[in-house]
């Protein structure tokens, strides 16, 4: 393929746990509680995004590290009254993959090229969290080598 858009790097995390806390009341600061319970007990979350479902629910999906899930639990159930939530639930055996350079917020297509290669390399994307550098994405575990392959297709990464 031409025209490759030239990007920083393309970087790889396995082993993760892809946490999701699903269906807790308005107000009641879902991500306030449940990131500042993980991070005071010492677990680094990897990556998050968090949504407002059409039912006015809140919902917070994350990545951690497998050999922290069974604390998270233990935490995230102390926490779930307080925060109302419906289900927690998790999938093991994930990669999260990340492309980044500088000003991606001001490149259009960036994301929409990211999926494009991921969808024509049959990879599920199980979780989607961006900045203003970095596009990052949670699939399954063994799929993360097609998608990188799949990806240097569009990006020259140097």
């Amino acid at each position: 393929m031409t025209g490759k858009i030239a990007v920083g790097g393309i970087t790889r995390k396995d082993e993760l746990v892809l946490v999701r806390i699903l269906g807790a009341r308005a107000g009641n600061d879902l991500a306030g509680k449940s990131l500042s319970s993980l991070g005071l007990a010492g677990i680094n979350i990897v990556c998050v995004t968090s949504f407002v479902d059409g039912e006015g629910l809140n919902n917070i999906c994350f990545a951690i590290g497998e050999r922290d899930l069974d604390q998270a639990l233990g935490l995230l159930q102390s926490d779930r009254e307080e925060i109302q939530a419906r289900e927690i639930d998790y999938q093991r055996g994930c990669s999260a993959i990340s492309i980044y350079g500088p000003h991606f917020s001001e490149r259009p297509a960036i994301a929409g090229t990211i999926f494009q290669a991921t969808a024509e390399a049959q990879v599920p994307v199980n979780m989607i969290s961006t900045s203003f550098s970095t596009v990052t994405f949670l699939t399954d575990e063994q799929c993360a080598d097609a998608a990188v392959a799949k990806l240097g297709e569009y990006f020259l990464v140097p």
